[in-house]
């Protein structure tokens, strides 16, 4: 599925959704980093990933403790 960018316009509209309060002049940065951002995650569609079976336990052990 292809992501949808974010504009600056909507950006506000995000930020009250998540209750935060945003500086109007920073709106077009943060659509910026968010679409930074979300080409980012899209790279990682194209990562293929095995079938390895998920692990059922893990002990943790740490030397020198």
């Amino acid at each position: 599925m292809k992501r949808i960018p974010v504009t600056k316009e909507e950006i506000p509209t995000l930020a009250k959704a998540a209750r935060l309060d945003l500086a109007e002049d920073r709106t077009q940065v943060i659509a910026e980093t968010m679409d930074g951002i979300y080409q980012i995650l899209d790279s990682l569609d194209g990562v293929v990933l095995g079938e390895t079976a998920p692990a059922f336990a893990y002990r943790a052990k740490w030397e020198g403790r």
